[in-house]
This record gives structure tokens, C-alpha cells and sequence, in this order.
């Protein structure tokens, strides 16, 4: 973490008595990143320790993720909590779902693009395409590097037509290229809505890893406590922890107070 002052700022405020929204990301701060996104399931000390976050009175977590919403609640196998999947777009909580109007719009262009992705990169070992129903991704962390640049201009020429258009719009994050519905919305201005919806008194502390997190820090960034995991330098985070497993440390001594 940059100095201390991160810490001391966060049980500052679990001293104070205020309730928090906790916000979180998944892959690289809930669960390291791996080559197949599909084994990134939620260890079950950090499942467990979600369940004790989710039973406290004055602690909200919230998993926020750029996974399907079907697909981060099913990793993470947490019961009872708030999901916001796709970067915000689809919403589901114990009191609240909400899908972005152009989420359900650009379904049919998200179909159209993932085939055109499958012939443009289809035949290249390692490049993977994802459909998240409402956003998809082209990953491309087992892809050997002389393969890449094949990879990327692929995903331009089949994205390029929705987005001059302006149907889709293409985001970047660690080894993954996504196509998300273009609409003034992410991960930023989803915590500011579910903050609403929770109503006054709620300090948010925000924490991720990717670049899709940086409209969160943004946002949130004079609201509350936002913190980036990872040792990149350029951040709208306030104060940074190294891995997950600090993220871990962190949140079970929130239970302390």
C-alpha cells in the first residue's frame, strides 16, 4: 500500500461507526489472474470471508466485475450479496435488478461480432473468444507473441464496423480486448448508482486491479477510499496493495472493528 495512510484512512472510518459499501473487483483482487479464466474460482477461505463481510451490519460487499453476471456469481458461489457483472451493465442484488437498457440493445451486434471474430481469429492457437451476453471478449494471455499483433488487428477489423457505427464500443484490459454495449456507463458511474440506491450514510471503498476499475477510482475518488492491486503506477487510486492475498489480509481485519 502507498505508505500506511490507506490502512489508517480505512479503519479510520470503521472507527468511526459509518457503514460501508464495499465494492470489488474479481479476476487479479478477489482471485489471481490466471491463463484460464475458467479456474479462477473463488478459494473457499475468501468465500467464507465474503459470507462473514455480507453478515455484518454495517459492511456491504459488492462483487463488480467485467465476467457475465451467471458467470462471477457462479465463481465467486457467494449467496445473498450484490453482483454487477458485465462493468456494471447487468445488475443483480437481494433487492435490486437492473440491466442497462443498451445492454439488451446490443445483443443481436454482440452476436454478429463474435462471428465475425471466430474468422478473423479463429485459427490462431491461444486467442480465445468469450460471449458475456452482453459485452464479449477476445483473450489473449496463452497467444504466443509473434501471434498478437495477428490478434489485435484481427479485433479491430471485426469490431470496426459497430464501432463507427457507435452500436459497440472497445475497451482494453490485461490480455483482453472487449466490445461493451456504447452507452455512458461502467464500472464508475454503476457504484455511483448503487450508492444512490443505498441510501445516505454509506462510505464507499472501492478496490480492483484492471483497467475498466479506473472509471471506479475516478468516480468514487473523493467520495471514498479507492485502492489499485498491483504495483502499476499510473492509477486514479489513492493508495494501492500489492496482490489478492493482501486484498484477503485486508478484509478479514474489517471484521476486527
Amino acid at each position: 500500500m502507498k505508505g500506511n495512510s490507506g490502512l489508517d484512512k480505512l479503519w479510520s472510518v470503521l472507527k468511526s461507526g459509518k457503514k460501508i459499501a464495499l465494492f470489488l473487483d474479481y479476476d487479479g483482487t478477489l482471485v489471481a489472474i490466471r491463463k484460464d479464466p475458467s479456474k479462477c474460482v473463488l478459494p473457499g477461505h475468501m468465500r467464507s470471508l465474503l459470507r462473514r463481510l455480507a453478515a455484518s451490519e454495517r459492511l456491504y460487499p459488492i462483487i463488480m466485475s467485467g465476467r457475465s453476471l451467471r458467470d462471477v456469481r457462479k465463481m465467486a458461489g457467494v449467496r445473498g450479496i450484490c453482483y454487477a457483472g458485465n462493468h456494471g451493465f447487468d445488475i443483480a442484488c437481494p433487492d435490486v435488478r437492473y440491466t442497462h437498457p443498451a445492454a439488451f440493445n446490443a445483443r443481436p451486434r454482440i452476436i454478429a461480432v463474435k462471428r465475425l471474430l471466430k474468422k478473423a481469429v479463429g485459427g490462431i492457437k491461444g486467442a480465445r473468444i468469450e460471449d458475456k451476453l452482453f459485452s464479449i471478449s477476445l483473450h489473449y494471455r496463452s497467444v504466443e507473441k509473434k501471434d498478437v499483433p495477428f490478434v489485435l488487428r484481427g479485433f479491430q477489423e471485426a469490431s470496426r464496423p459497430f464501432v463507427e457505427k457507435k452500436i459497440l464500443s472497445p475497451q482494453k484490459g490485461k490480455k483482453v480486448l472487449e466490445l461493451v454495449p456504447s452507452a455512458k456507463w461502467n464500472k464508475g458511474l454503476a457504484a455511483l448508482w448503487l450508492l444512490r440506491r443505498l441510501g445516505k450514510g454509506f462510505y464507499p471503498v472501492y478496490i480492483g486491479d484492471d483497467l475498466t476499475d479506473e472509471t471506479a477510482f475516478r468516480a468514487l475518488r473523493n467520495k471514498g477510499l479507492t485502492l489499485k492491486v498491483g504495483s502499476y503506477v499510473k492509477t486514479s487510486a489513492r493508495y494501492s496493495v500489492e496482490t489478492p492475498g493482501d486484498v484477503g489480509r485486508l478484509l478479514g481485519r474489517a471484521l476486527i472493528y
